[in-house]
């Protein structure tokens, strides 16, 4: 397979919803979450404005896109309405798209707020790292990580939305989890990079889970 059909095989069926679009809005990239959570089609969206923004939330968008062209990433909570009516909570993790270092457009992760705060795993916050996040030992911080490839394979921006833990420490640990052979960079571009886990980090995962469980067993 083509590198670039893999990168499109994995964002495209990956659990977390993602889109893009465009410095005009207009989408150019929406995958089998996105249509799942919003109820509306490929076919429906691409290459035609956001089908959620309205006249009220235009500044969310204005606010993203002057992020992304100066080459900012953004994490906000926002509340939207899908094809259907029904109101959604909604986390959004947005990064700048580039190409030849010029800012292109705009990709968004998608996380469901209600989810994320059951499982306490985010608290947002527009500064770069969280309080919580400062509290957490590094060995806490790689079991998370580890536990978030568990549903598959991940870019270093799907991983720090599901796991809550800033995309740059996320990318320190990476490193670290590459040298002890838990995880693996399937590919590597100028614009993205994929990992999973190995046999080793599933090992390593399933051993904590036993410890843990047997913890709860001996309390």
């Amino acid at each position: 397979m083509h590198s670039n059909e893999l990168v499109f095989s994995i964002l495209n069926n990956s659990p977390s919803a993602i889109f893009a679009f465009d410095l005009q809005g207009k989408v150019i990239f929406w995958n089998n979450s996105t249509e799942n959570i919003f109820k509306y089609k490929k076919e429906e969206v691409l290459g035609k404005f956001l089908p959620f923004i309205t006249q009220n939330s235009m500044y969310e968008l204005e606010t993203v896109i002057t992020c992304a062209k100066e080459g900012k990433q953004l994490n906000f909570k926002t509340q939207k309405r899908n094809k259907e009516g029904e109101i959604l909570d909604l986390v959004l993790f947005s990064s700048p798209i580039y190409k030849c270092e010029e800012v292109i457009g705009i990709s968004v992760i998608i996380q469901d707020a209600l989810t994320l705060k059951k499982l306490s795993y985010i608290q947002l916050n527009i500064n770069n790292f969280t309080e919580k996040e400062q509290k957490r030992t590094f060995i806490e911080i790689r079991k998370i990580i580890l536990s978030t490839l568990l549903n598959g394979k991940k870019t270093i921006n799907q991983i720090s939305t599901d796991s809550g833990v800033n995309w740059r420490t996320v990318e320190k640990h990476l490193t670290f989890l590459i040298g002890k052979k838990c995880v693996d960079e399937i590919f590597s571009s100028e614009y993205v990079r994929i990992f999973e886990l190995t046999s080793q980090g599933k090992t390593y995962i399933e051993k904590i889970k036993t410890e843990e469980m047997d913890k709860i067993i001996r309390e």
